[in-house]
């Protein structure tokens, strides 16, 4: 059973003027520069929810218990008063690289998402009615125990999703703001607590206090299950919080499944120190190789993305040429009875088969990104020796993998998008 529980949030003070300045992603898609941008402002969130660079963990979790006890003394948050639920819009668009790598009845110049931000009762993922769908670093997992615990602070709400074909939540939060999605016409008594851009995503939050309605959401979600989409370092950690600090329960914006704002997008891996001689040799032997010209991109990444669940086609970069590694449907069929794996194949290939064996080096030395073009700049310009580019998954392949398979894909195998933010909306714990 899904237990759905209102908070006293926590926010930037509305009443200062320089709200947008005073937010940031999160915490882990902040790179070495971004973090020097927006830590420019000293009232920036980013000085208690994010780590800088070479910084002992140690001597960050003592400056973000600094910070944070600064502005609540200085009046920078404010905490509501009130147990309530809250809507978290994000308008947001993305560039046509990124569109072209979604299905075209699924693009739009404009998305606008809503979920419900409430507290969920902490339980060990895929004991219940809550799972994840990607494997994580037990290290990051641990500092983000760390900092949760000495702040007594969740800083943004874990991105998860349900399933209500019906959309009957979508539609009960555009009623109680009366707008019709992906237009925003405000009602004059739903203007919305926080209203920010963040590299330009429109964020928007909104309270629900409303007794009758908190109750209906309740009984509504009580026989849903639920997939973490973006956070499960932060919701190992709560896992480790209610184990050993008795916090009951966590912070999650739930999004629909099905809400066609919702996308669900491919990372792509750079490898900077790889044996080249040992990955063109295991190529040799169990892929047959199709091979493209810069000048041809177009027809690559068609034929490429033109995929299904029983192919297995990997996307290759190695500075000359681009290169379609195909596997034979004989191995593909072998290797899904071996594993009793039917969805995720050419990720689970990918690392087995061509970068672990090949990567000199740490696990953690593969860098991923979301835009194939980077990659391969990576590549071209930042001395990488190789790329491999993935093909975007299904939504409802990736629920039937967690929720029936009890299966995990490997690291950074989805990106979802919209990211919500570091301090629109937080909660305080004890």
């Amino acid at each position: 059973m899904v237990r759905l529980k209102p908070f006293k949030a926590t926010i930037i003070n509305p009443g200062l003027d320089n709200v947008n300045d005073l937010i940031c992603p999160v915490y882990d898609t902040i790179n070495a520069l971004r973090y020097g941008i927006y830590a420019k402002e000293p009232n920036n969130v980013i000085h208690f929810t994010t780590r800088k660079k070479d910084v002992p963990e140690k001597d960050f979790i003592a400056y973000a218990r600094d910070n944070l006890d600064r502005f609540f003394r200085e009046g920078l948050l404010q905490e509501f008063d009130e147990d309530a639920f809250y809507i978290y819009g994000v308008i947001y668009s993305i560039s046509d690289e990124m569109l072209d790598q979604i299905p075209k009845k699924d693009r739009r110049d404009k998305y606008f998402t809503l979920g419900l931000v409430s507290l969920v009762g902490i339980e060990e993922l895929g004991k219940g009615t809550i799972v994840g769908h990607e494997n994580i670093f037990e290290v990051n997992t641990c500092e983000r125990y760390n900092l949760m615990k000495e702040c007594g602070m969740n800083f943004s709400p874990i991105l998860a999703e349900y399933s209500i074909p019906e959309h009957n939540l979508n539609r009960l939060l555009e009623d109680y703001l009366g707008i019709k999605r992906p237009d925003l016409t405000l009602k004059k008594d739903r203007i919305p607590l926080v209203d920010v851009i963040l590299d330009g995503s429109r964020h928007l939050l909104w309270k629900i206090s409303d007794k009758g309605i908190i109750e209906n959401i309740q009984e509504m979600m009580s026989d849903k299950k639920i997939m973490i989409l973006d956070g499960h370092h932060r919701y190992t950690a709560s896992v480790k919080l209610k184990k050993n600090d008795c916090v009951e329960y966590t912070m999650m914006v739930l999004v629909e499944g099905g809400d066609r704002a919702l996308l669900l997008l491919p990372w792509h891996r750079c490898l900077k120190n790889c044996d080249m001689d040992k990955l063109k040799d295991i190529i040799n032997k169990k892929f047959e190789v199709e091979s493209f010209e810069k000048a041809d991109l177009d027809v690559y990444y068609h034929k490429l993305r033109g995929n299904n669940k029983h192919e297995v086609k990997i996307g290759m970069y190695d500075g000359t040429k681009f290169h379609i590694l195909h596997l034979d449907k004989k191995t593909v069929k072998a290797v899904s009875e071996k594993k009793d794996e039917t969805i995720g194949l050419d990720l689970i290939i990918m690392h087995e088969w061509l970068i672990e064996p090949t990567l000199i080096g740490n696990p953690e030395d593969v860098v991923f990104v979301s835009c194939p073009n980077k990659a391969i700049y990576n590549v071209d310009n930042n001395g990488f020796k190789v790329a491999f580019f993935s093909n975007s998954l299904r939504i409802e392949d990736v629920e039937y993998k967690a929720h029936e398979k009890k299966k995990n894909f490997p690291q950074k195998s989805t990106y979802f998008l919209p990211k919500v933010a570091e301090g629109i909306v937080m909660r305080r714990f004890d």
